[in-house]
């Protein structure tokens, strides 16, 4: 039996607690106010009450509280995202946002944006991103094109990393867990009023678990291991200007199962999922960034001039095949912000980017040869409006003016109206919003020039066009004990890329669809303290994604997923957390017609304050030991342990 109907009940409990929780504290004065600042909905800055459009956070304390690892641990407790995982730590991992796959996902790393021109599907490697110096995680939900551009049709994942700030402080951890796996890392950081400065570096290693997981006899485990690198530096001349950079560096190795099950096996399953084999991807992954911003008009207008670079290499090894892509990117961009007064921003800019991907098979099925680029220029303008006490109105419009493709017009409008205290629930804080928005997505070079004998690229390839809109309400108790949000969306992708295979001739080829995709649905998001000692939260998707023409979910995309977590603290220092996950059944990613089992899963963490300097914490990953997966044929993680200690001085 399904346990939405549960889940649905627990989600109304608790918004029900919360509600009478609010109208007990309506005599309260305190008026917290939903000021919390997003970087990644707007050029600028952005209070959330001013937002029209669909965002959750997770910040730094969430991602201890739970003991989480990397970034696609965060996303998936994130309403309106569907995370794909092949196998283990560091294997590859695909990102669906709203029934779109991860090429329509753009992934920012503070404010740079980080896709990959090589890959086939545009998609940043997720996977090789750990949380150890990671201040929050903006998920912006619908179309972003209009802001962004090419790679935000939708939305936008923007990973925010920590600012220095105040005195010296020196950190060091170390963890080891189950599989053989161990990490450590160290940091320094110090900010001041002229500068700033922070280096972090860290080590992780772990023997890993087999990624081919059915047929029999898959023991040999796949390892991974992942060095990363960051320095940051600030320095701010006089009181209008500050001049920034930063420069992080990954390298990154794991292990795989390349060879196919044989088609007579004795489990009947299909010849072409994984099992045991030699086979080792490695990666290296390098993003830098020089940013200035000056102000001028004593502080009413401020320019902005940001110069970044991206370079993502892969070496694809096998005992009978190699391949070797790098995708390289590099981007200018200036903007303007003018605040005449509390009520208006505006702010216009252009941009300019430069993709180049080199992919080569000189070992394999044939020889594949790709070295090109493609440049785009952009301009856009964004205008933030107060139109009365609590009403804001934006608007975004961009014209990106393509090397292959042309011109493209997108843009996005979101309107927020936070409720006057006099129409809302006495106690709770109220916003209504919306937000319409159109993005328009290029082809990528390995669709258009293909990349094996097997993958034939198509050179008459058009870009594809989405439309989206949602409508939601935000509410928070002024008590800041509580608060929840409501999502409806709606869309359709038209002249949608999807890859066609020819069973004849065993060659995939992508091809623009007739069939437009429909994509519609309901995400919830909720946040309860009715206690000191004790945190609530939960998160829902309900999600229909289907090709008009065939009727049918599209695969990788289940129609309910649901996360919860409770955090009890029975002494102050002392955190104890429960958190859980729950999928209904959905089609694999291969066969996209096998459809796989739903789940649910719950992990336990705890995190014990020793001291000022010293922190020990653990997280039991799967503790009922559950066998599932996320693919047919991809392995999982079992009942799985680890502490850590970090000390900071």
């Amino acid at each position: 039996m399904s346990k939405f109907p549960f889940r649905t009940s627990l989600f109304c409990a608790i918004s029900a607690a919360a509600l009478s929780q609010g109208l007990a504290h309506a005599e309260e004065d305190e008026a917290l106010k939903m000021d919390q600042v997003v970087v990644s909905a707007s050029r600028a800055a952005v209070p959330v009450n001013q937002l029209g459009d669909a965002i959750s956070v997770l910040d730094a304390e969430t991602i201890e509280l739970q003991q989480l690892t990397t970034l696609d641990d965060a996303l998936e407790r994130t309403p309106g995202v569907s995370i794909t995982r092949s196998g283990g730590v560091g294997q590859n991992t695909q990102v669906r946002m709203r029934g779109f796959t991860s090429k329509h996902v753009l992934v920012l790393i503070d404010g740079v944006k980080v896709n990959n021109p090589s890959e086939g599907d545009n998609q940043f490697g997720i996977d090789h991103l750990f949380l150890d110096n990671i201040e929050k995680v903006e998920v912006l939900r619908g179309p972003q094109s209009g802001v962004y551009g090419a790679d935000a049709v939708a939305g936008v994942i923007n990973v925010v990393t920590k600012r220095p700030e105040g005195p010296l402080q020196v950190r060091g951890s170390a963890m080891v867990g189950e599989n053989d796996t161990y990490e450590v890392s160290a940091g320094v950081q110090k900010g001041e009023e002229r500068y700033g400065f922070s280096g972090t570096v860290s080590y992780f290693d772990t023997a890993g678990i087999s990624l081919a997981s059915r047929p029999p006899g898959n023991t040999e485990r796949d390892g991974y291991e992942n060095f990363t690198a960051q320095l940051r530096g600030e320095y701010r001349p006089t009181a209008d200007t500050e001049l920034s950079g930063w420069l992080r560096y990954t390298d990154a190795m794991n292990e795989i199962d390349e060879g196919s099950l044989p088609a007579d096996n004795p489990l009947g399953l299909p010849g072409y999922i994984f099992q045991d084999s030699e086979g080792e991807v490695q990666s290296e992954q390098l993003f830098g960034a020089l940013k200035g911003e000056w102000t001028t008009l004593g502080g009413k207008l401020t320019h902005t001039a940001q110069l970044s670079y991206v370079d993502l290499q892969g070496l694809y090894k096998t005992p009978t095949a190699e391949q070797d892509s790098e995708g390289e990117t590099l981007e200018a961009t200036y903007y303007a912000t003018w605040r005449p007064n509390g009520a208006v921003t505006l702010t216009g800019g252009a941009e300019y980017r430069d993709e180049k991907a080199v992919f080569e098979q000189p070992v394999g099925y044939a020889y594949a040869l790709i070295n090109d680029s493609i440049s785009n220029s952009a301009v856009f303008a964004e205008a933030n409006l107060e139109m009365a006490e609590g009403f804001f109105l934006s608007a975004a419009a961009r014209y990106d003016d393509n090397e292959k493709f042309g011109g493209e017009f997108t843009h996005r409008l979101t309107a927020a109206y936070n409720l006057p205290d006099t129409v809302s629930i006495p106690g709770v804080e109220t916003k209504l919003r919306i937000s319409y928005g159109e993005g328009a997505e290029a082809p990528g070079l390995r669709q258009m020039l293909g990349s094996s004998a097997t993958f034939q690229g198509n050179p008459n390839l058009k870009p594809e066009s989405s439309w989206m809109a949602d409508a939601g309400i935000d509410q928070r108790l002024k008590s800041g004990k509580a608060s929840w949000s409501l999502t409806l969306f709606t869309g359709e992708a038209d002249d949608g890329i999807f890859s066609i295979y020819d069973p004849v001739t065993f060659v995939s080829t992508p091809q623009n669809i007739d069939s437009p995709v429909e994509m519609k649905g309901v995400e919830v998001d909720a946040v309860y303290s009715p206690l000191a000692w004790l945190d609530l939260s939960g998160a829902y998707t309900y999600l229909e994604a289907e090709e008009k023409a065939a009727r049918t979910q599209l695969f990788g995309r289940p129609k309910h997923e649901a996360s919860a977590a409770v955090t009890v603290r029975p002494i102050e220092d002392l955190s104890l957390t429960v958190d859980t996950y729950w999928r209904d059944e959905f089609f694999s990613d291969y066969p996209s017609t096998y459809v796989m089992p739903g789940y649910s899963l719950f992990n336990l963490s705890a995190v014990w304050n020793i001291n000022d300097t010293v922190i020990l914490s653990a997280r039991l990953q799967n503790a009922g030991d559950k066998f599932y997966e996320e693919k047919l044929g991809d392995a999982t993680y079992g009942r799985t342990g680890q502490v850590r200690l970090t000390v900071r001085y």
